[in-house]
């Protein structure tokens, strides 16, 4: 068996010094869906904390529906 490879770290979301920083923890995620999102960040190498961000960061760039 070959030795994991490192996950890539993103630095695109590295705080400032001295920037606020805040933690969002996100609960009750079904053990299957956990089990597979670890699996394949692990496979991808990257972190599932690089993948969260960079959804929300593009999800926020678009353009909100009006409220029905």
């Amino acid at each position: 068996m070959s030795p994991a490879k490192p996950r890539q770290y993103s630095r695109a979301f590295t705080p400032k010094p001295g920037a606020a920083r805040r933690q969002l923890s996100i609960d009750n995620v079904p053990p299957a869906l956990h089990r597979a999102i670890k699996a394949k960040a692990k496979r991808d190498g990257v972190s599932v904390r690089a993948l969260v961000l960079s959804y929300l960061e593009r999800w926020t760039a678009e353009p909100s529906e009006p409220a029905r």
